[in-house]
């Protein structure tokens, strides 16, 4: 049987395999992980060389942006400031186009009026000159007829025939 000193060698021996061996595993992890880190640091490089130029395009704006914001902030309080006057000129302007529309429709209308009264005078004009000049007019001319008729019944045979000689037909056309 091994006495406790064998027993011990071997389990040192063991032990310092392990701790050897862990030792070789932990070196290979570094090595491995720094040539990761290296590689990883030029793909960082690499990308940080790619976008350099947008990244100074992005800066280069937003210093823009920044030169400019008092510039926006002054157009837009100045775009405010026409809306609004914009808006009470335009309530104005509502307001006069309403009292003219107004106007408008009160002047139409006494306009309107005006002219039916006055057709209406020239309608009621024309039915008295109708009544009071023409209904004697037709009356005189109705008494001339008849005694023009009986001038001629009057008249002897030979002179009436003669007159109707030199009516023709064409004369009651």
């Amino acid at each position: 049987m091994p006495t406790g000193s064998t027993v011990f060698l071997v389990f040192t021996g063991i032990v310092t395999f392990a701790v050897v061996l862990q030792t070789l595993v932990v070196v290979a992890v570094v090595v491995g992980a720094k040539s990761a880190q290296r590689k990883a640091m030029e793909q960082f490089e690499l990308l940080r060389e790619e976008m350099r130029p947008t990244l100074d395009g992005v800066n280069n704006l937003l210093a823009s942006i920044d030169d400019m914001a008092p510039r926006i902030r002054a157009i837009t309080a100045n775009i405010h400031n026409v809306s609004e006057r914009l808006r009470d000129q335009v309530d104005h302007i509502d307001g006069v186009v309403g009292d003219v529309t107004g106007k408008t429709r009160r002047q139409v209308g006494r306009i309107d009026n005006m002219v039916t009264d006055t057709l209406d005078a020239i309608a009621h004009g024309t039915r008295v000159v109708q009544d009071n000049v023409m209904a004697p007019l037709r009356q005189v001319g109705g008494w001339m007829t008849a005694i023009r008729t009986g001038m001629d019944l009057l008249r002897p045979k030979d002179r009436r025939s003669r007159r109707s000689d030199f009516r023709s037909d064409d004369d009651f056309v």
